[in-house]
Order: C-alpha cells, then structure tokens, then sequence
C-alpha cells in the first residue's frame, strides 16, 4: 500500500507531442471547438467594454450631462449586457459538450484498444492500474478541455486586454500599476511550488486511504475471523490523519493566495487614486478614466492568480495523456495476418508440432509433439508450473509459439483470425466471472440470441436448473457483483452451462472443477459424460479423479511430455503419471 504509483506525479506544463495527439482527439469537432473559442472572445471584449461604457457614463454625467449621451451608453451597456449572458451561456455549453465528447471517444478508444492486447500484458500491469488510466487519467483530461484550454485562453485574452486598454487611456498609470507586478510573480513562483508538493502528497495520501478501504471491506471477514478489527482500525486511522495533515496542510496554502492577490491590488489601486487624483486634479485625466483604470486593476490579477493555478492542471493533463498513449501505444503481442482467413467449421482434430514457447527469453515448453483426434478428451496433468496452462493458451492464440505450429483441422492457427478461431472454442476457467446482468444473460454470454429453452436444458444438463430456479426470479434473477451471493459451485455451474450453450467444438476446462464440491463434481461428471461425447476436449486438473475417464493423460514436467496414454495404461506402467496418482491417493486416505 505504500508504494505510489507514478500515476500521483506530475509532468511537464506543456508537452508538444502529448498537446498534439490530445488535440486530435478535438479535430472531429473542430467547428464547435472554434465556436467556443469565438464566444471566448466575445465575453472577454463585453468584460472590457462595461468599464469602458461605465466610465463615459462618469464623464457625460460630470461633464454637459446629455442625456442623449447617457441613454445611448446605458443602451449600450443593456446591449452588452445580454450579448456577454447569451456568449457565455454558448461558451460553457459548448465547452461541457466538448470535454465530455473527448472523454467519451477516449474511453471508447481506450477500452476497443484493451480488448485485443494479449491477456499476459492485463497480467503483468494490473487491473487497477490500467484502471486508473480509464478512470482517474480520462477525468484529468475532461478538466483539461473543460476548464484549462478554455482557462488559458480567456484569462490570456483579459489579461492581454486589460493591458492593452490601460496602456491605451493612459501609459503612465498602466506602468504605475505595473510595479507591484515583481512582487506577484515572485509570490506565485514560490506559491506554486509550495502547491504542486502539497497537492501531490494529498492526492498521494488519499489514494493510500483509498486503497486501505478497499482492502479492509474486501477482507473485513479475515479481519473478523481473527479479531484484528482494532488493529485494522488503528492502521486504517493512522493512513487517514495523514490524508488530513496534508489536506489542512493544502487548504492551509490556498488561505494564503486570495489575500495576498486582494493586498497586492490594494496597493495598486491606491497608488492609481493618489496619482491619479492629481492627474485628474491637473486635467490630464478624466474622472471616468481614473474610475476605468481602477475597475480594470480590480481585474487585472484575477487572470494571473487563475493562470497559477492552471500550471497545475496543465502539468497533471500532460503527465495523463502521457500515461494514457501509453497504454494506447501498446502493440497486441498476438495480431492477425493481413492475409488471416476465418476458420472453417471444424471437426476438432489438433496438432501440436514439434513446439517451443516462452515468456520473455525464459522458455516453457520444448519441442512438444502432440496429436489429439476429433472427439477425444485430453488431459494434461503435472506439477505447478509444467507448462499445462500454456499449452491451451496457444490453442486459443493468446500467445504464440515460438517455433513448430498449433494446427486445428490441419489449419495453423496463426493463419486464421483469431474471432473465427475462438468462436468454436469454449473454455471454463478456475476462477468464475460472473458479469453484471441476470442469470439468462450470463449463460447465454456467448449466444445473447439463444431461447429459453436452450438456456434452460443447457442448466439442467450441468445440474444448474434447481438452484437457479430457487432464485427470487429465476432465470431473470439479477446476479450481483461478481455474483456474490452464489456459491463458487453454483458460479462454476453457470460458467458449464454458458459454456455449453455457445456449443464449442474444442472445450477447454481449466481446473474447472477445482473450487466444486465433490458432490457438485459428481453431477458435472455425469454431465459432461454425455455431453463431450463428440467434440474435442482439453482438461487441467490438478486432481487425478476428474480425468480417470480422459481418451489421453499427457503427463508433463518442465515443459515436456513425459508420458501419455488411458489412465489405466499409465497406471500400469508404474511412471512419473503412477507416481502423482498414488501420492494424492494416499493424501485423501490420510486427509479422511
């Protein structure tokens, strides 16, 4: 937990390459982008045209007092007022639709991107970090094109204004109001610093908070079991005070900005008004002037105060489009061929010739030569770390080998697309998924058109139906997170009949039974006697039982085959396959 991702650390205020491939994401809506820029505009030249209006106002009143004068300016001012109320109401609709248009086609990017990366890179980065890019990093870049671009750009836009228009009514005022500018920005410069370290250890602190919340209501019933509830709760308190030291710590800082800004214009404006006074004393200056010049000082350190704080986000928006492309840049490790043709329906015959494979520079499997016939039901059976699991992870394609091929039906399977290849495979794996929806939904995952009835027969043929049609609504029950109120039998139930419904002609049971009663194993035995009969089935058991039936054990160690043959012939021949079969024998008597 307290190791910080680099996901809490900020980068530079502006990056090129980042800032370009972000913006390619506004090019589709470059039209509204443009409109919303324009009405920027419009709002920051109503903004300097109010003091200005408000100012002639002054001196028609002081001076001959016209009224045709006054009416036309008050006019005017109604005029402006309305434009600048429709200008903004646009900007910030536009802007709002804009950012989350971005978020919207990133997050569809991103998500179609992760759906064909290989599952070994899932593995080594992590759910939860490639989540945070998703969640956390998309939401930096919303407040990016929702409030930086747009921040940046009007508070420019004033602030070149207001300089503009100062310089313009009278130069030796604007370089008198100019000479607290020093004394700004060093105050900023050293506010800054003081911020990015302050904010970055409360964005680190909360997200410690955060995932010690997770991980205690996650683990609260280990928790309980050994009554550890004080001491998860004092170490739970202890992660928090700290999140609270650094957030007084923040709030502490941002008490310091407002009233230095506020003391820094005070002084500005009263260096205008006792200048100023004489200059209107000596009719060098209007009365309107004097009142324009300390309206627009009022102003003038708003846009630089906001400015600061924008560095921020600008660094935090790089620093998350640089994680996103990221992600983004990954490359599958498993890609079809330009010339990949969709498999045709096969009969399931499968061809492992002469293998090698590996991860890394590591290599797990060694010339593996293997030959299943269609129908037959094989079985790999080893240590830990035998190379079973890789050998069904090639037949599916999400890896490759490194040399000799993976024939299905004489077809290599690096020669196929991978969605034709997989649609006539099914897999059930040790660890049950379970997706948001009802039960119908999740059995007919693979075949969202298939009728009732299927759905139905599918669940009695693995022993589902009882249970599911002892649920509140049946097959229409909503099955919560990760189907928590199921037992692991009956989720593993509902992954044999998904399975069974989408009607492979290879299945792959990986430790499927594993996490099953052995009374539940024994429906699911019944089952699947009578339903592979026909197709071409691959089963990982670390438990010997579950394969006494298999047409082929392949025993293997260390990435190479041992042995293969029936149960019964290995048994007779009394070798490595003997051996695992005896021992977890004598591990049930002795466990009984």
């Amino acid at each position: 937990m307290q190791n910080i991702d680099p996901d809490d650390l900020l980068g530079k205020a502006y990056d090129p390459q980042i800032a370009r491939r972000l913006f390619g994401f506004v090019l589709p809506y470059r039209r509204r982008a443009l409109a919303a820029l324009l009405l920027i505009a419009v709002v920051t030249a109503a903004d300097l045209l109010l003091p200005y209006l408000f100012s002639r106002a002054i001196d028609e009143v002081t001076g001959a007092q016209r009224l045709r004068a006054l009416n036309a300016l008050g006019a005017a001012f109604v005029l402006i007022v309305v434009v600048r109320f429709f200008a903004t109401w646009g900007e910030f609709r536009l802007i709002s639709w804009l950012g989350n248009r971005v978020v919207f086609d990133l997050r569809n990017r991103m998500f179609r991107h992760l759906q064909t990366l290989s599952v070994s890179y899932i593995d080594r980065r992590g759910v939860g970090s490639i989540m945070s890019r998703i969640q956390n990093d998309v939401s930096v870049i919303n407040e990016f094109f929702g409030e930086g671009i747009t921040g940046v750009f009007s508070n420019l836009l004033i602030l070149v204004g207001i300089v503009g228009v100062m310089l313009w009514t009278d130069w030796r005022l604007a370089l008198l109001a100019f000479l607290v500018m020093p004394l700004m920005i060093g105050f900023m410069s050293v506010w800054r610093r003081r911020a990015i370290e302050t904010y970055r250890a409360t964005r680190r602190t909360i997200s410690i908070v955060n995932g010690s919340l997770a991980e205690g209501i996650a683990g609260v019933r280990v928790a309980q079991a050994f009554t550890r509830e004080p001491t998860s709760y004092r170490a739970f308190r202890g992660l928090n005070q700290a999140n609270l030291d650094a957030s007084v710590d923040a709030a502490r800082l941002s008490s310091y900005l407002f009233p230095v800004v506020n003391f820094l214009a005070a002084i500005a404006t009263a260096t205008i008004v006792a200048i100023g006074g004489r200059f209107v004393a000596g009719d060098s200056l209007s009365i309107g002037e004097l009142v324009l010049f300390i309206a627009l000082i009022d102003r003038f350190f708003e846009p630089i105060r906001d400015l600061s704080q924008q560095y921020n986000l600008l660094q935090a928006a790089m620093a998350s489009g640089e994680r996103i492309f990221e992600v983004l840049d990954v490359e599958p490790e498993v890609r079809d061929k330009p010339d990949a043709y969709p498999l045709p329906p096969i009969t399931g015959r499968v061809d492992y010739d002469h293998v090698r494979f590996g991860y890394g520079e590591t290599e797990i499997l060694h010339d593996v030569d293997l030959h299943v016939l269609p129908g037959q039901t094989v079985a790999f059976v080893g240590e830990t770390g035998a190379g079973k699991t890789s050998m069904v992870n090639l037949l599916l394609r999400f890896v490759d080998v490194w040399s000799g091929a993976v024939k299905i039906d004489g077809h290599d399977v690096r020669d196929v697309t991978q969605a034709s290849l997989r649609a006539q495979l099914g897999i059930v794996l040790q660890d049950t998924f379970l997706f948001g929806g009802t039960v119908r939904d999740n059995i007919a995952f693979a075949r969202p058109d298939a009728p009732i009835a299927e759905i139905e027969r599918a669940a009695r043929d693995v022993g589902a139906h009882d249970f599911v049609a002892g649920l509140p609504e049946g097959y229409d029950t909503e099955i919560q997170e990760r189907g928590a109120l199921l037992s692991v039998g009956q989720r593993q139930l509902l992954s044999f009949a998904r399975v069974l419904v989408a009607d492979p002609r290879i299945l792959i049971l990986d430790e499927a039974t594993s996490s099953i009663d052995t009374q539940t194993e024994r429906v699911i035995q019944q089952a699947l006697r009578r339903l592979l009969q026909g197709r071409t089935s691959f089963v990982i058991a670390h438990r010997l039982s579950t394969i006494r039936e298999a047409d082929l054990v392949v025993v293997m160690d260390q990435g190479r085959i041992l042995e293969q043959g029936t149960h019964d012939e290995l048994i007779a021949r009394q070798g490595a396959y003997y051996g695992l079969y005896t021992m977890q024998w004598r591990d049930g008597l002795a466990a009984d």
